[in-house]
């Protein structure tokens, strides 16, 4: 619990108006995850190496979150370390701006925004669990049990088992990073550019010619 790391979704923070929320349509499940796009997945498995079905499994449990975010009756979820790999999937579908942002408006009517944990609200939980420990510990119970009644109540057990114990164990943060890919990069500048580097480090004007 002291370690326990949230980004707090607010699904309907597109407006304040609550006259827009009313109107709001989400489109159905089978819907939401029909939606293609194998370069946010090819992004990811960019980054991490697994295979593209790993990826593309992913993929699709990150579009039942958007789709469960998306739903006007719920108010406020927490992207926990048990959803590491469905957060990380969404920040590279976030990447796509265009893409993304068509999605939404296309499939649930609203821009849905991921808001990481302010540090006004890190500093309270911390507040908390010194002050009271035990009493930290069931709230954060409370919160996550009401969570996860609302995951079983929309998508079910499998989807309950899968975000909740198979990716947390497949796809922890832990294991993920052990196999984030390395970037290459030039081990050294090219004698053009220390040559540039050094003409500025002496304060002398450089005029840049295109070709």
């Amino acid at each position: 619990m002291a370690n326990a790391n949230f980004n707090t979704i607010h699904p309907q923070s597109i407006s304040n108006s609550n006259s827009l929320l009313l109107t709001v349509k989400p489109c159905s499940l089978n819907e939401a995850i029909s939606y293609q796009n194998e370069e946010v997945v090819y992004r990811f498995i960019d980054t991490y190496d697994i295979s593209f079905e790993e990826g593309n499994d992913i993929f699709v449990e990150t579009k039942k979150w958007l789709w469960l975010c998306a739903q006007p009756d719920i108010e406020e979820l927490s992207m926990t370390e048990a959803f590491f790999a469905i957060d990380e999937m969404w920040h590279a579908f976030i990447l796509f701006t265009p893409e993304y942002t068509d999605y939404c408006f296309n499939y649930f009517d609203q821009y849905l925004h991921h808001l990481p944990t302010t540090q006004r609200e890190k500093d309270e939980r911390k507040k908390l669990q010194e002050e009271d420990p035990v009493l930290a510990m069931e709230k954060y119970n409370q919160e996550m049990l009401k969570q996860y009644a609302v995951i079983y109540d929309k998508l079910g057990a499998e989807t309950v088992l899968k975000w909740l114990v198979e990716y947390p164990t497949r796809y922890s943060e832990e294991v993920l990073n052990q196999r984030r890919k390395a970037k290459s990069f030039p081990g050294k500048p090219t004698p053009e550019l220390e040559a540039l580097a050094a003409y500025l480090q002496a304060g002398k004007k450089v005029v840049l010619k295109k070709n």
